[in-house]
C-alpha cells in the first residue's frame, strides 16, 4: 500500500540539530523551507499553481515521545511541521496525517522521505501538521504490527499530546480544531485515530473533520476475502508483513511461520523484516502465485472457522463499525489493485445505516492505487480546509482581493451563486489538475454536468475560490 514512485521526492536534507526536551518528548530540527521552496515541492508533485498557494514557510522537526504498547511504555517518533510567520495572536488548527505502507524505518515521515514531504504542503496554509511514524518505524526498532488499529491510533494521540506540550517552546498553540487524514495504510490508521479521538478524547481533542483515503477498513470481510479470490496479489510482501506483524502483537497466529508459508519463504521471511529491506525487494523474492506461497488448505481453514486466531485479529483491526459525530469523507478509486474500493462502500453503508449524519465517500474514478494517491490526498486536504475557521487577525490570504463569496457551497442541484462581485464578472471553472472545465460570465455557475469533486471558480480580477460539488 505504498505510494507510487512518481510521488517520491528525491531530496537531500541538511539536518540541523536543535535539542528541545520537555518531560517525555524531545525534538530535533530537520529542515526549514520558505514558501517559495514549498511551491517548488507542489510543482514537483504536479499540483497546479492555480490550485495551491504556499502561504507560509514551514519548519520541520522530528519528535520522539512515549506511548503505551502491549504491557509497557515505548519510545516512538513522528514528524512535526510548524508554519512560520503566522500572526502571534493566531492559534492554529492541527492536521494529523497517517502515512502509507513502508518497510524501511528510514522511509518514515520523520526522515522527510516520500510522504514526509507532504507535511510542508499541508502546513503551509496555516496548519500544525503531525505525522506519526508508528510502532517499529522511524526511530523505533520493534517489529511493526502492520495495520494494527490501536497502536496506529495511540501513535497519533500521543503525538498530539507531545506537540501540545512543545508548543510554548516552539511558539505555537492549538485553536481547538483537529483533523485526520491518511492514504492506504494511512487511511486505515486515520479511521482508527478518528474513532479514538471521538470515543476517548472528544473533551480535549475534539475531531473537526476527517478524510480516510483508500484504506482497508474492513480487513476481515472485504480485504482478506478479495485477496484470496484471485490467484495472485499485487504485493505478496504485504501478506507476510501482516502475518508476522500481527503475530508480534497477538502471539497466537502461529508458533512457526511454516504453518502459514511454504519453504523456503517461511525460513527466509523473518530476516527480511528488519526495517532495512524494501517492499520491492521482498515482492521480487516471493512467488507470483499465492498457491506457491501459502500453505495448502490454510485459507479454507481460516474462512471456515470464525474463531481462527487470524479472524479474531482481523476483526479486532476492522475500523468502520462506529458512528462518526463529525464530517467524515472517504476517497477511493475503482481500479485499486492493492486496497479494494469496496472497503469504503462497506464502511459508508454501515455508518449511515447506524445513524451517521455526515459520512460520505467519493469515487476518484478508474485509477490504480498509485495514481489514485495524489488526487485523493490533495482533494482530502482541500475538503478539510473548508471546515477550518481562519484567524482574521493579521494575514488574510484569499481576502487580499475584493471580498466575495460562493453560496451554497457545496453546490445544491449542481448550481451555486457568486456574491460580492459585479453581475458581469467573467469566470472559469478549473479542476484540481488546473484544467479549465468551462467558462462563462454572470453570478450563477452551473455544475450540473460536472462529476463530484473539488473545483475552483477563477475570476479575471478577483482571484479564485474553492467549491465542492456533490452528486
Amino acid at each position: 500500500m505504498t505510494l507510487s514512485n512518481k510521488f517520491f521526492l528525491a531530496s537531500v536534507i541538511c539536518f540541523t540539530s536543535l535539542s528541545l526536551s520537555t518531560f517525555a518528548q524531545t525534538t530535533e530540527e530537520l529542515a526549514s523551507y520558505s514558501s517559495a521552496e514549498i511551491s517548488d515541492i507542489a510543482g514537483f508533485f504536479g499540483i497546479p499553481s492555480n490550485a495551491y498557494t504556499a502561504e507560509y514557510g514551514v519548519d520541520a522537526y522530528r519528535v520522539t515521545y512515549d506511548m503505551p504498547y502491549l504491557d509497557s511504555t515505548i519510545s516512538v517518533s513522528g514528524a512535526l511541521f510548524v508554519p512560520q510567520g503566522v500572526d502571534e495572536a493566531c492559534s492554529l488548527p492541527v492536521l494529523t496525517y497517517m502515512h502509507g505502507t513502508i518497510f524501511k524505518r528510514t522511509d518514515a515521515p520523520s526522515f522527510l522521505s516520500g510522504e514526509g514531504q507532504f507535511g510542508f504542503l499541508m502546513s503551509s496554509p496555516g496548519f500544525i501538521v503531525l505525522m506519526p511514524d508508528y510502532v517499529g518505524l522511524g526511530t523505533s526498532e520493534l517489529m511493526h504490527p502492520y495495520v494494527h488499529a490501536q497502536s496506529e491510533a495511540d501513535a497519533g494521540v500521543y503525538l498530539i499530546q507531545a506537540a501540545e506540550t512543545l508548543g510554548e517552546e516552539l511558539g505555537y498553540s492549538f485553536n481547538g480544531e483537529f483533523f485526520s487524514t491518511g492514504y492506504s495504510q494511512g487511511g486505515h490508521a486515520s479511521m482508527a485515530f478518528s474513532r479514538e479521538l471521538e470515543t476517548n478524547y472528544s473533551d480535549v481533542y475534539p475531531l473537526t473533520a476527517s478524510t480516510p483515503l483508500s484504506g482497508p477498513y474492513d480487513i476481515s470481510g472485504t480485504q482478506f476475502i478479495q485477496i484470496f479470490e484471485n490467484t495472485s496479489y499485487s504485493n505478496p510482501a504485504y501478506l507476510a508483513y501482516n502475518i508476522i506483524g500481527w503475530n508480534s502483537y497477538y502471539g497466537n497466529l502461529y508458533e512457526d511461520l511454516s504453518e502459514v508459508f511454504q519453504e523456503p519463504y517461511a525460513s527466509d521471511l523473518p530476516g527480511m523484516f528488519n526495517g532495512e529491506i524494501s517492499a520491492g525487494e521482498i515482492n521480487d523474492y516471493l512467488p507470483f502465485l499465492l498457491e506457491d506461497l501459502i500453505q495448502p488448505g490454510l485459507v479454507d481453514e481460516i474462512t471456515g472457522d470464525p474463531t481462527h486466531p487470524f479472524n479474531i485479529a482481523a476483526q479486532d483491526n476492522d475500523v468502520y463499525e462506529w458512528v462518526p459525530q463529525t464530517p467524515l469523507k472517504m476517497y477511493y478509486c475503482t481500479q485499486d489493485e492493492q486496497v479494494f474500493y469496496q472497503n469504503a462502500l462497506v464502511a459508508e453503508a454501515w455508518m449511515n445505516e447506524n445513524g451517521a449524519l455526515n459520512v460520505s465517500s467519493s469515487n476518484g474514478g478508474p485509477l490504480d492505487h498509485g495514481d489514485c494517491a495524489g488526487p485523493a490526498i490533495f482533494e482530502g486536504m482541500l475538503w478539510m480546509q473548508d471546515f477550518s475557521v481562519d484567524c482574521e487577525t493579521g494575514f488574510v490570504g484569499e481576502t487580499t482581493h475584493e471580498s466575495w463569496t460562493i453560496a451554497p457551497n457545496p453546490s445544491v442541484n449542481g448550481a451555486t451563486v457568486i456574491a460580492g462581485l459585479p453581475s458581469s464578472v467573467k469566470w472559469e471553472v478549473v479542476d484540481i489538475t488546473g484544467r479549465t472545465i468551462h467558462s462563462g460570465s454572470g453570478l450563477q455557475v452551473n455544475f450540473s454536468s460536472n462529476a463530484e469533486g473539488i473545483y475552483f471558480i477563477k475570476t479575471d480580477n478577483w482571484g479564485m475560490k474553492r467549491v465542492l460539488v456533490h452528486p
